[in-house]
């Protein structure tokens, strides 16, 4: 849990470095009605009691609608995976989320989303097991408008996932394409 501590107060210093400046606010796309997206990237999935942390890809679809141009609100899906000598390791979490834009023609945003976390592992002399939870999303991103309504995203997330037997931790950092 410390690891995530420093990541959380690294992402929060990152966010506070970007809202003083926004440089490319003049290319943001037009929020208003209807949203959707998807992204790919990698993340690095840290278990409670575990001293290690693995890295592997995750992504996530996204969509809902504006409430006006600085928040948009809607459900995400994100996920990790992992597949390592037969054994497949699945993170995911579906989460009501809120985008909030501080500066209505910028592109950057934090978003934040309560929802519900699975952890799956499939294969290997384990056989298969299954937990469901509570998950917490926290991120950030930026929207470079290609397009009119068009956005190419980078972003970063952390997702805390928490299971009556223990608990995750996901870092994910990708880009996503993103229809406004």
């Amino acid at each position: 849990m410390h690891r995530s501590r420093i990541t959380v107060a690294l992402l929060l210093g990152l966010v506070a470095g970007v809202c003083q400046s926004d440089p490319l606010s003049a290319q943001a796309p037009a929020r208003s009605g209807f949203f959707i997206g998807f992204g790919l990237g990698a993340g690095s999935l840290g278990v409670e009691d575990a001293s290690e942390r693995e890295a592997s890809a995750s992504g996530y679809f996204t969509i809902g609608g504006a409430l006006n141009d600085k928040v948009l609100l809607g459900a995400e899906s994100s996920a990790w995976v992992k597949e390592e000598d037969g054994v497949t390791v699945t993170s995911a979490a579906l989460n009501a989320v809120a985008y909030v834009y501080p500066n209505p023609t910028g592109g950057f945003f934090l978003k934040g989303g309560l929802g519900v976390a699975t952890l799956e592992v499939d294969g290997g002399a384990f056989g298969s097991a299954s937990e469901t939870g509570t998950a917490l999303t926290l991120g950030a991103g930026y929207d470079i408008g290609f397009g009119g309504r068009f956005g190419l995203t980078p972003y970063g997330a952390f997702v805390y996932s928490k299971f009556d037997g223990g608990s995750t931790n996901l870092i994910h950092f990708g880009l996503g394409v993103n229809w406004y």
